[in-house]
Formats: C-alpha cells, structure tokens, sequence
C-alpha cells in the first residue's frame, strides 16, 4: 500500500503509514520472487551502458502492482547474482511520464518516476495525486521504501494548484 486512509469516529485521518509490502521487488508491494513482465512499442538495448530503454505505452507488471509511463530506462547491474531473473540484476529504473503506479487498491500518478534498487526506494515526482476510493492526496513528490513499506508525500515549495502544501480529501466509509 501506498498511502493508508482511515475513518474513525466519523473523523477521517490520512497518513502515510507502514505496507503490507513484500520487500525485493521492482515495484511497490512486489517480492524478489515476483516476475517482471514489460510491454513496450520499442526497446533499445545498449550493452556497453547496461541499460535497456523502453518507449510507447510503457506496462510494466511486478507482482500484484502495475506501472504505466510513456518511456521507461532500465539500468542493469551486470554482476548482480542471484536465481531470480532479470529482475535481480535491475540497479535503477527511470520512469518519464506521465507515470502511473497502480498498486492493490490505490493508484498514484505523477510526470515522472525512478526507483533505485540499492536505497530501496521508488520516487514519483510531480504533480502527485493518490487515491484509494473516494480518498485523494496530492503533493509534489512521494518517497516510498519499499523494504519498510513507509510513503511520504512532500509538497515542493509555492509553485503550483497545493501552494507548498500537502493536500488530502477524506471521504468516511459511513456516509
């Protein structure tokens, strides 16, 4: 999970809280034993820079979660060891959007994307927008560990519909 919404008391909270996240996959949610399936118009593959870069309605599928960007640049660690696939030798993914994470219930978009195997975070940057049912949240930029399953969405300075600011609408499951 991405964000965790909750309704208490007829009182909505919203607050980035810890997943039920399987860590070692390439995606939120994701395990290191899930496949990693991509769907492009076009790859190019660059073997003396290890990275492979993928164009035209990019689908990434990772376990139960799904990303969707519009140019996607796969850096691969070319001593990574492991039996687990391509998937093990990922090093850092560059996501150029628009980006969108679907992952169980909640989906999150932003302009673009990059998640980085040795910090074991994924970063959507840019007009962020999360929803999980009725619940939104928007922001400029949101850190996800994928290892601990913690989200924080981050508001970036005046620019912008948030004005610096973080902004949530809570919708309670009681109404």
């Amino acid at each position: 999970m991405l964000v965790h919404f909750a309704a208490t008391g007829g009182l909505a909270i919203a607050c980035c809280a810890q997943a039920e996240a399987k860590s070692g996959g390439v995606l939120p949610g994701a395990s290191a034993g899930d496949p990693l399936s991509i769907d492009s118009d076009k790859v190019d593959y660059f073997d003396k820079e290890q990275k492979a870069v993928y164009s035209g309605s990019v689908i990434v599928v990772n376990g139960p979660s799904t990303l969707k960007a519009s140019r996607l640049v796969i850096f691969l660690d070319n001593r990574a060891k492991g039996g687990g696939g391509d998937s093990d030798k990922v090093k850092h993914i560059d996501a150029e959007g628009p980006v969108t994470l679907v992952s169980k219930d909640q989906t999150a978009t932003g302009e673009s994307g990059r998640y980085d195997r040795a910090e074991h975070k994924v970063w959507l940057i840019g007009n962020v927008v999360l929803t999980q049912g009725d619940n939104v949240t928007k922001g400029d930029r949101l850190v996800y560990d994928t290892t601990t399953g913690l989200a924080g969405l981050q508001a970036a300075g005046d620019s912008g519909e948030n004005h610096g600011r973080v902004h949530s609408v809570i919708t309670p499951k009681n109404r």
